[in-house]
C-alpha cells in the first residue's frame, strides 16, 4: 500500500515538472514572437519616416500601416493587452494610439500601440543652454506589443508588455 501512495506522488511531481515546462516554453515562444513583431513595426515606422496615427486602415491601402497590419496577420499574431497609460515625457502627455488586429482604432484589447513623441525645443523656452530651433521637426514613436503565458488548460494566466523606440525621425509624418 506504501508503494501505491508513493507512486502516486511521484506521478504527481512529475505532472507538474512536465507543467512547469510546458507554461516556459509557451512563455518562450510568445515572448519571441512579440519581439519580432515589435521589431518589425519599429522598422516600418522608419522606413516610412513616420505614421500617419489617425486614420484607419482600409482594404487595398499601402502604407505603413498596411504594411504592419499585412505583417501581424501572415504570422498570425494574436495576443492582446491592456491599452497603456498616458505617460509623462519631457513636459508632454504622450496617449498612445491603438489597433486591432485588422487596424481599427480601439480602446480596448488592442494588438498593438503606438505613441508619438516630439523632440521639441524645450530647452530654448526653459533656458536650460540649448536649443533646437534651426533643425526640423524630430518625432519619434514608442511602440507596445503584449505577450501573455498562455496554458493549454488555464489559458491566459498573465499578460506581459514590449515596448520599444524607433530613432529619432526629422520631418516625420505629422503627429
Amino acid at each position: 500500500m506504501r508503494e501505491a501512495i508513493g507512486g502516486t506522488w511521484l506521478f504527481q511531481i512529475v505532472i507538474v515538472f512536465i507543467l512547469l515546462f510546458t507554461g516556459f516554453l509557451c512563455l518562450s515562444i510568445n515572448r519571441s514572437k512579440a519581439f519580432n513583431v515589435k521589431d518589425q513595426i519599429i522598422q516600418t515606422i522608419q522606413s516610412y519616416n513616420g505614421i500617419d496615427l489617425t486614420s484607419e486602415y482600409e482594404d487595398g491601402e499601402e502604407g505603413p500601416l498596411a504594411d504592419i497590419i499585412s505583417y501581424i496577420s501572415s504570422n498570425s499574431y494574436r495576443t492582446t493587452g491592456n491599452v497603456p497609460e498616458p505617460e509623462k515625457v519631457g513636459d508632454d502627455i504622450v496617449e498612445y494610439v491603438c489597433y486591432t488586429r485588422d487596424g481599427r482604432i480601439t480602446t480596448s484589447n488592442p494588438v498593438f500601440c503606438i505613441a508619438p513623441i516630439r523632440v521639441d525645443s524645450e530647452g530654448c523656452a526653459s533656458g536650460a543652454g540649448y536649443c533646437f530651433n534651426e533643425l526640423p521637426d524630430m518625432t519619434y514613436y514608442r511602440v507596445v506589443v503584449f505577450y501573455q503565458l498562455d496554458l493549454p488548460i488555464f489559458h491566459d494566466l498573465f499578460n506581459f508588455k514590449i515596448v520599444g523606440d524607433t530613432k529619432t525621425l526629422f520631418g516625420g509624418a505629422s503627429v
